[in-house]
Parts: C-alpha cells; structure tokens; sequence
C-alpha cells in the first residue's frame, strides 16, 4: 500500500507539472493522471477530482483512455473466465429471433471436452452461501454449510448465534463477513447487527443476509490489492436477474444494511442504493442453487419463502451463489446435475450422460415430481420463478 501510494502520488505531482506548459503537455500529463488513478484505492473519488483541477483537454484524454481500458477489459472477461482448468467455457449461444427478425442470443456452458456419464466435469465453491435461518446456531456449519457433530462444534468467540466445523471455517468466515456482521449477543434490540439478524429469522428470508455477505466480503477482497484482473462485482455484474419490484421488505432490507455495515464501510450507505440492492437481489434469485449437505435424507427443514435452482434428494439446508454454475442453463431432460459430493457447499456438476465437446450444459431448475409435471406445468413453474418459455427437446417435443 506504501508503494502504490508513493507511485500515485508522483505521477499526480508529475501530471500537474506537465498540464503547467501548456498544451504540448497534455497528452503526457494525462498519461501521469491515468496511472495514478489505476493504482488509487477509490477511482470514482478521484475522477470527481480531476473533473474540478485539471484542464478540461486532459480530463477527456483521461476518461478516453479508462473507456479504453474498460472496454478492453470487458472483451478480454470470456477469454479467460472461467479457468482452462474447469473444462468450460461460456459462449453466446443462439435463442431464436424477434418478431422484428433480429437475432437472439444468450450466454451458455459449453463443455471443452468429452464426458462420460458419472464423470465429474468441475467443481466449485460459492461467491457466497447461507444456512437457511431455521439451521443456524445448531448442527450446521455457518461458513461452509456442513453437518456437524456437537462434539466436533467451534463456536464464534464473540457470539452465540453461529457454530462451525472447524478452525479453518471459522477462521474463513471471521476474516470475510462475519467480523463485521456478528451480533456480539448485543441485548440491544436496535443494535445494527442484531437487528438484521433478528430480522432474517423473523421473516425466514436468508436473502439480505447473503447480500450482507457479499457486500462485506467484496470490500475486504479489494483491500486485499491481490492482483486479481476481475473482482466480485466483476463476475456477478454480467449474470442475468430478475426484475424485483420495490416494496417495503426491500425497503426494510436495504435500511438494515445500511444501519449494520454504514459504520464500518465507508461509502457503503451510497453504494446501498434501490437499484442496486434489487438488481443484486434479483441476481439471487435466479442464479443461487439450494445446497444439499445434510447426512439425513429425512430430515425436515422448514423451508424459506426464497426460490432457488433445486433438484435434489436430501433436503435444501441453504443456498450458494457461484461463479460459474450461474450459466449453467435449464432443461427438463438435463445431461448434468449438481451434486455436494463432499457434504459442503464445494459444488460438483456430474454428467448425467455421455457429453461432446462443445455441447452445451444443461441442469434442472425445478423439481418436476418424478416426472408427472406435464409440459404445461413445467412451463408455468418456469415463467412464474424464472420469467421464461421453456424450449428444450422434451417441452417442444410434447407440446
């Protein structure tokens, strides 16, 4: 951090004195002021101080060359996420046309390479996750959402409202988000942290909590300075959502966000705006899949008003929001599923079927009952949760 603000800090002093001679100077002064401002902690504080000190020529050189760099970075994105590594890749696929005739495309999961039925293509962990609030402070894991055994419980130093698994969860989970949204067991109803927590348990909904989690979590990456090319809002700024409409929950919920992380995240209560919160929430609900980690098949959860992608066997005890399974598109005859192979919320996609590279992957959105949902059932459920028509083989085949 020492370096970076020596760095900034020389090619400010630099930039204002070249922009000082005049026009032959402006091309190199605006060279200084763009490197200073790729290295300064908050870009968006410091183009509002250029826009006010700087001449007006080398203020449009500079924006010229972050839209530049924006654009660039924007084409680069599919080029190397995600990894090699995870044998996928995401391409625009095409969706039919418009009544006007134009072209539709999409963004789809294609395989890079053969698959057998049975054989694990990737895995992954989520951005974020959460127990349903009925689970927390029991038998589950507060970070990776694993069942645990009263004896092998770490609980949290500072409050009694989470346990986990081990040292390495709690320790993950303290250093990420749960710092700073520990309830400390403040009897103080109006506590900040309490008051959020209280309300995720009143109404069930587990939603603003991970939104919490993200926003907190998304923070401490960037004041990690990793090197990372993409941060958090990076990946999930291209993920489709739905539309949520305003109402007094979300109202409730972004004032609780607010209250809780406004002390310690500077500039947080501006970022928190109406339009953020519900596109974020939004993005929740048609991309997070229900987690399955628990060791009984029987066991009863009840259940949050909240939707999420689930078809499974043993019952939801949360839910995770990832990365890459986000583009994983849905069928009715899918040739993946999503498996907890190690009873955490470390997520496989497991080939149903033998897959060629370049094929497309597909997984089930909704729990079709075995099978007895007919086809217009399935496509109501679909366009109810998830706004759309469902035109895979199995739909268009039986309609």
């Amino acid at each position: 951090m020492e370096e970076r603000e020596k760095f900034c800090m020389e090619q400010l002093s630099s930039g204002e004195a070249l922009f000082t001679q005049g026009p032959e100077g402006y091309d190199m002064a605006a060279i200084c002021f763009y490197k200073a401002l790729k290295v300064y902690p908050a870009p968006a504080e410091l183009v509002m101080v250029y826009q006010k000190t700087i001449p007006p020529e080398v203020f449009t050189l500079v924006m010229g060359m972050l839209s530049m760099d924006v654009q660039k970075k924007q084409e680069k994105y599919y080029t190397v996420f995600p990894p090699k590594e995870m044998n996928v890749k995401i391409e625009e696929l095409a969706e039919g046309v418009t009544a006007e005739g134009q072209k539709v495309v999409r963004r789809g999961l294609v395989a890079t390479k053969d698959f057998t039925a049975g054989e694990t293509i990737y895995s992954e962990t989520p951005i974020i996750s959460s127990l349903e609030p009925s689970l927390e402070g029991n038998d589950f894991c507060h970070y990776c959402l694993k069942q645990i055994e009263e004896s092998a419980k770490v609980r949290c130093a500072t409050c009694s409202k989470v346990v986990f698994c081990s040292e390495t969860c709690e320790k993950a989970a303290t250093t990420e988000f749960h710092a700073v949204l520990c309830t400390k067991d403040s009897e103080d109803a109006h506590n900040p942290e309490r008051a959020l927590s209280d309300y995720t348990k009143e109404t069930n909904n587990k939603y603003p909590e991970m939104i919490a989690k993200f926003l907190v979590r998304m923070v401490h990456e960037e004041t990690l300075n990793s090197g990372e090319e993409y941060n958090l809002f990076d990946h999930i700024e291209r993920l489709r959502f739905l539309e949520v409409r305003p109402s007094a929950a979300e109202e409730k919920e972004i004032a609780l966000l607010k209250l809780a992380l406004g002390s310690k995240i500077p500039g947080i209560e501006e970022f928190i705006n109406e339009e953020r919160y519900l596109t974020l929430k939004g993005k929740l609900l048609y991309n997070a899949y229900g987690v399955s980690t628990s060791l009984d098949a029987s066991r009863s959860v009840e259940p949050s008003p909240e939707q999420y992608r689930s078809v499974h066997d043993a019952p939801v005890v949360g839910a995770g929001f990832y990365r890459v399974t986000s583009y994983v598109s849905h069928s009715c005859e899918p040739n993946t599923k999503v498996a907890f192979l190690e009873h955490t919320n470390n997520m496989s996609v497991v080939a149903t079927r033998d897959i060629k590279a370049g094929e497309e992957l597909h997984v089930g959105f909704i729990d079709q009952k075995n099978g007895t949902l007919s086809t217009e059932q399935r496509r109501q459920e679909l366009f109810q949760h998830y706004r759309f028509k469902c035109m895979c083989p199995r739909c268009e085949t039986t309609e």
